[in-house]
């Protein structure tokens, strides 16, 4: 492997063991890797912990069964997980939670994040090639999941989010509509993420009033996306173990890819599409972001949708910027590459665009992949391992040594390693 390649590896695992975290809170250990050194205080999030694990399947499998064993802490008996759990607490968090949040538990949020720890056990999986860790992960992730089935609240096979902090692209464009603003500066939307949660303080935190109160409910195509999809990984890895649990989760992958190439794909538009609802009405959001091409996670999606999706992310009008894959398309209006506080509205971001290419690699499309990883990789060797990035510059933005962004080790393994 190339040695500049070989030191950008070096340097991630160095940036993930700089973010370790271990201790004992309320009785109960722990061990995982923060997101960062700076902002996000040594609390256990659960997409960023779901990306630590892929990356350490590769290097130490031990870190990342550590870290999944501390997010499983606190499961609830009806298979939620939550987004975060407040392992560690400055002063600062402790204000913020106290005076803005006032969430019901001390110890961890009542939100979920993005449904995509099937991808961490599969990477687990082919590292150790170990059934004791498939049968103890993957019953846990299925139950999981089908908690996650309580959000179809119309039955249409489209789970939704109750606030954007859940699909973890907060400040998406996707969610302009539904939160009601127009390409809103960042202050904006912010206060209205906890205008959110202050309704559903009113509600004393019940999960079904939230889902119902129209505060926030977005069936996000993305996120549907991943969940579909995450049904048919643990579909693949319960085959290993157990042949009923493979084919139970065989067929929710099938009825989930169904429904969103039937109600998400707009032919006329030749674009998915992500819904919210407002005022008993189903309203459609279809501003172009990086969500409408996590379809392509779909292993029932008909070859010319493919197609499409594919010349999307080849169009440097819309998705092949210098350094993709943007979080917005160049052609929206909301599409924003510099230092917006907003995150979410142009930048580069390394998880999503993992998700992109697990969506090309799963339909033959390496070529274009390679060509996404090759990029990605002159990315960092120029700029650094960061949170985020200017997709037309290359400037690091946010964080440096963001633990997700690691991530790139996956890619590089699966694509260059020899």
């Amino acid at each position: 492997m190339d040695k500049d390649i070989s030191e950008l590896i070096e340097a991630c695992y160095c940036c993930l063991k700089k973010n370790e975290v271990t201790g004992n809170r309320w009785g109960i250990p722990y061990h995982f890797y923060r997101p960062s050194l700076t902002k996000y205080s040594a609390s256990q999030w659960l997409w960023d912990s779901g990306w630590h694990m892929i990356t350490w399947s590769y290097r130490h499998p031990e870190n990342a069964i550590a870290e999944f064993r501390s997010l499983l802490r606190f499961q609830q008996s009806n298979g939620f997980i939550p987004m975060i759990i407040f392992w560690k607490s400055n002063i600062c968090l402790q204000i913020i939670r106290k005076f803005l949040l006032n969430y019901q538990h001390r110890e961890y949020a009542p939100f979920t994040q993005m449904p995509m720890l099937s991808y961490s056990i599969r990477a687990l999986w082919n590292a150790s090639h170990d059934k004791l860790l498939l049968k103890e992960f993957v019953p846990k992730i299925v139950n999981y999941m089908e908690w996650w089935e309580s959000r179809d609240h119309d039955g249409d096979g489209l789970v939704s989010i109750i606030h954007p902090w859940e699909s973890g692209l907060d400040a998406s464009p996707t969610y302009d509509l539904a939160l009601g603003l127009t390409n809103p500066p960042w202050y904006q939307v912010y206060s209205r993420f906890f205008k959110i949660v202050r309704d559903y303080r009113n509600l004393d935190w019940n999960e079904q009033a939230m889902l119902h109160s129209e505060s926030f409910n977005v069936e996000d195509v993305g996120v549907c996306s991943v969940y579909a999809d995450s049904w048919g990984v643990l579909a693949s890895l319960a085959h290993k173990f157990d042949s009923v649990l493979s084919e139970i989760c065989h067929q929710k992958s099938k009825k989930y890819q169904a429904a969103i190439i039937q109600k998400c794909w707009q032919r006329d538009k030749q674009q998915f599409i992500s819904f919210f609802h407002k005022d008993s009405e189903e309203k459609k959001l279809f501003t172009e972001t990086v969500q409408t091409l996590l379809p392509l996670l779909l292993d029932d999606l008909p070859k010319k949708i493919q197609l499409k999706l594919v010349s999307k992310i080849k169009s440097p009008e819309r998705f092949a910027l210098a350094y993709p894959v943007p979080s917005v398309a160049k052609s929206e209006e909301t599409f924003s590459p510099n230092e917006s506080r907003s995150l979410w509205r142009g930048p580069m971001w390394p998880s999503t665009t993992w998700l992109v290419m697990e969506g090309l690699l799963k339909h033959g499309f390496k070529q274009e992949a390679e060509e996404i990883l090759n990029k990605w990789i002159k990315l960092y060797l120029n700029n650094g391992i960061y949170e985020y990035y200017n997709p037309l510059s290359g400037r690091g933005l946010g964080q440096r040594c963001l633990g997700m962004s690691t991530v790139i080790v996956d890619m590089i393994y699966r694509l260059l390693a020899s």
